[in-house]
């Protein structure tokens, strides 16, 4: 039996691309697919056309969260969990966009194991503003657990826009997000976390339909300017907790 699947939208700053993310949310081909938008605070006018949407669409719920952490989505995907009905849910970026069957496509995988599958990722699709600069795929792989392990202390191994999570898991309090200690690098230190939790972060090596959109005023590149070196911090605790020093 296939799941209730529930995309979060959080935004902020996002009016150039936030039409875009959430109608290819809605438009999804699999029906039991749930969108939760949650604006952070932002300061133009992605939050009235999030509402402009829900107007003429009521499947779109619209909530708000306060914005207290730098590059993070912790307070509107907190949020919106508040509301998800969802068995699974994953993080659509504001300025990404999907095609229409990426998460039937998810919950055909899910559906296929769905005792072991927790949490899963595949690869991305980068454009450079629109479909016509593409910038190839990016995707992670390893075999087992122990390489994903190791691989962990190398670099983020993880598309992290592709994650899907059972929400079994953040009820349980096992995927949570550290902002206040990581800022925007909370995802990389979540994946820790699920390892510690020894949970596998199953890598589905093909392309499902997620398009990731690379700008100069996405978090990430914010993250690049921040004097602290938050990867560094997160690999040195993790190898402390599991006496690797």
């Amino acid at each position: 039996m296939k799941p209730k699947i529930t995309v979060i939208i959080p935004c902020y700053n996002a009016e150039k691309w936030i039409e875009e993310s959430i109608m290819s949310a809605l438009n999804q081909t699999y029906e039991d697919t749930e969108v939760i938008f949650v604006d952070n605070e932002s300061t133009d006018a992605s939050y009235e056309i999030a509402k402009k949407i829900q107007q003429n669409d009521s499947k779109l719920q619209v909530f708000t969260a306060p914005n207290l952490y730098r590059y993070s989505w912790e307070e509107p995907v907190n949020e919106a969990l508040k509301h998800a009905t969802g068995e699974y849910f994953t993080i659509l970026g504001a300025d990404d966009f999907i095609t229409e069957d990426y998460i039937d496509n998810i919950a055909k995988i899910i559906a296929g194991a769905p005792d072991k599958i927790k949490v899963l990722q595949s690869p991305i699709h980068g454009i450079r503003g629109s479909l016509k600069n593409p910038m190839g795929e990016l995707k992670h792989t390893y075999k087992g657990m122990q390489e994903l392990k190791e691989l962990l202390f190398v670099k983020c191994p993880v598309t992290t826009p592709t994650v899907v999570y059972k929400k079994q898991l953040y009820d349980d309090g096992i995927v949570r997000w550290d902002s206040k200690n990581y800022l925007g690098a909370v995802d990389y230190e979540l994946y820790f976390n699920i390892v510690d939790n020894d949970i596998f972060i199953y890598p589905y090596p093909q392309w499902l339909g997620y398009y990731y959109r690379w700008h100069k005023e996405q978090a990430t590149w914010g993250m690049h300017k921040e004097t602290v070196n938050y990867d560094e911090k997160i690999k040195q605790y993790w190898r402390t907790k599991w006496n690797l020093n």
